[in-house]
């Protein structure tokens, strides 16, 4: 086989999503039911009042080529929602349309990190960061461990930015955060993101933000963007998506908020030579997303709630320990007395072949492999469903 031109370490790495996945489908197609927990999407449908504003737009003709920022009313609009929403002030310049918050992400870090640069990570992180990271130009990543001890009241503000000021070195460019998080669902506080701000203005680092669930917070946690604290809008990209709140998955809109001083980078090179811009229909169904009603967006996050709290109950005295989650709709659960000297893919496998497949803690870094990701994004008669499974099987153990 010719070796690849582009021979380089981001390009052999796998997915344990698509191992997973692959896996619970070889069962399916064999005829075993399989309780399906370990995908990120909305099981919801997108609201029916997005569809039609598709619809309407691409039989009105909206179907050449965009601006490769995206349409002038969709970023005017996100312009008033950042003011009105998360406190952050910017023009629809600084407003980049790109295709789902991964394609943001990518953005970003293009334009943040050269040869040898390093990014610390608030751990454990989303499965994609690290290849994310790798592709921009072979740049490094240093996780941190955060949001299980932040989910736990263990780390004060003060704990975290001597975490992070220890982890700081020579080649570090940036910090990335995710809140609401993925996969533990912790939610950073101002006070924690006041700490975050403090060292990146001490220290003269970016600071890229993804903050895809936004809108999905549970019982009394608020949303905060660093972005919106002082000193903090001229070095924070923040990354958004329409996937989670609006169950838009699969139409791959997006966005990203940066500094006046990206102008230049962020849209006309960056987005215009990665996609060429946004198809048009799909930014005048964004556009009826954002500015019209958010009913179905307040039903999909009490719905995830609803759940997070039936898994929580029916896996109480199970062994199987979640902390809960405070945003998102995952629960990231230790499962350390069930690994019975098993690596995590072990139970994994135990429990793909039980009908409940799930994603192993590895795959959000490497030092999680006592944990297993448990989504939320299902219906909630497989959440039951998959809490009977594991609470009968640990129960057996202990008898």
């Amino acid at each position: 086989m010719p070796r690849l031109i582009a021979d380089r370490p981001v390009l052999r790495m796998t997915s344990e999503l698509g191992r997973v996945m692959a896996a619970a489908e070889a069962r399916q197609r064999a005829g075993q039911k399989v309780l399906h927990l370990e995908r990120g999407e909305p099981d919801f449908d997108t609201p029916a009042h997005i569809v039609e504003a598709l619809a309407a737009a691409a039989r009105s003709g909206e179907t050449h080529y965009p601006d490769a920022r995206g349409t002038n009313t969709l970023r005017g609009a996100l312009r008033d929602k950042l003011a009105r929403e998360n406190g952050m002030r910017c023009e629809p310049d600084d407003i980049v349309i790109t295709n789902g918050g991964t394609h943001a992400l990518f953005i970003a870090f293009q334009a943040l990190l050269g040869p040898e640069d390093e990014i610390l990570v608030l751990s454990p992180h989303w499965m994609a960061i690290p290849k994310l990271v790798a592709l921009a130009h072979r740049a490094t990543l240093r996780a941190v461990p955060a949001y299980l001890d932040v989910n736990g009241g263990t780390l004060d503000p003060a704990g975290l930015a001597r975490r992070l000021a220890v982890a700081v070195g020579p080649r570090t460019r940036g910090i990335y955060l995710n809140t609401p998080n993925n996969p533990t669902g912790a939610v950073l506080a101002r006070d924690h993101l006041a700490a975050i701000a403090a060292l990146a203005l001490e220290r003269d680092l970016w600071v890229v933000s993804d903050e895809a669930y936004e809108h999905l917070l549970f019982d009394d946690a608020r949303h905060v963007s660093i972005a919106s604290l002082p000193g903090m809008a001229e070095r924070t990209l923040t990354a958004f998506t329409f996937s989670k709140s609006y169950a838009m998955t699969g139409w791959r809109v997006g966005y990203l908020a940066s500094p006046p001083a990206l102008r230049d980078v962020v849209g006309p090179l960056l987005a215009f030579y990665t996609t060429h811009g946004v198809f048009p229909a799909a930014q005048a169904a964004a556009l009826a997303a954002v500015t019209g009603p958010q009913d179905a967006v307040a039903v999909m996050r009490s719905a995830y709630q609803e759940r997070r709290d039936l898994l929580l109950a029916g896996l109480a005295g199970s062994g199987v320990r979640v902390p809960p989650p405070r945003g998102a709709f995952y629960a990231f659960a230790d499962v350390t007395a069930a690994l019975g000297g098993r690596d995590v893919w072990g139970l994994i496998d135990e429990w793909l072949a039980l009908g409940l497949a799930a994603l192993p803690g590895t795959a959000f870094g490497a030092d999680y492999g006592g944990w297993v990701r448990l989504s939320l994004a299902a219906r909630r008669e497989d959440i039951a469903d998959a809490a009977a499974v594991l609470r009968n099987r640990y129960a057996a153990v202990r008898a």
